[in-house]
């Protein structure tokens, strides 16, 4: 075996790798490869901003990115009312991806994708269990007119919270508060 010299170890992702001026190692010459054939080493060159921080330091103390900003009025009235749309055409899955991602930045969009959200898992109950109960063609129909009736409430929903009100379903049933 032969030994290696400690620049051509490659730290584990996330590693702090402390900047030196000599040529040869990470951090060394700005733009520069570190040896022929290898690649420079990435982030800023030694000495200017950016720096990789300390491991375990993520994002560092003082970072201004590390809360999401609140969502305009705009935005929140778009992500509030497609919660409703997409869950009535892609069932639940559309309104948790959209509460799980907006629901510290808009109260609006957290009180709507949960409404959305309320309502379509007992729908996909419903359909789930029309599937397993229900023999091949009435099973069929059953999932065919529960996804239209889901779809319709949806866009009536959509249409609600598009015109600024509130938006209502008939099985208001409480599984995600």
């Amino acid at each position: 075996m032969s030994s290696q010299h400690p620049s051509d170890q490659v730290p584990d992702y996330g590693q702090y790798v402390p900047p030196t001026d000599q040529p040869g190692t990470p951090g060394g010459q700005p733009g520069q490869p570190s040896q022929p054939g290898q690649q420079a080493p990435y982030g800023p060159p030694a000495g200017q901003q950016g720096q990789y921080p300390p491991q375990g330091q993520y994002p560092p103390p003082g970072y201004p990115g590390g809360a999401a900003a609140p969502l305009s009025p705009a935005d929140t009235k778009t992500w509030a009312s497609l919660s409703h749309l997409l869950g009535g055409i892609l069932g639940f899955l559309a309104p948790l991806v959209i509460w799980l991602v907006f629901r510290e930045r808009s109260h609006v969009v957290d009180v709507e994708a949960k409404k959305a959200l309320n309502f379509q898992i007992p729908v996909a109950l419903v359909l789930l269990a029309a599937n397993w109960v229900l023999p091949g063609f009435l099973s069929g129909l059953v999932v065919l007119g529960v996804w239209v009736a889901s779809l319709v409430l949806g866009i009536i929903a959509f249409q609600a919270v598009s015109n600024g009100r509130p938006a209502s379903y008939p099985i208001d049933v409480k599984i995600v508060r």
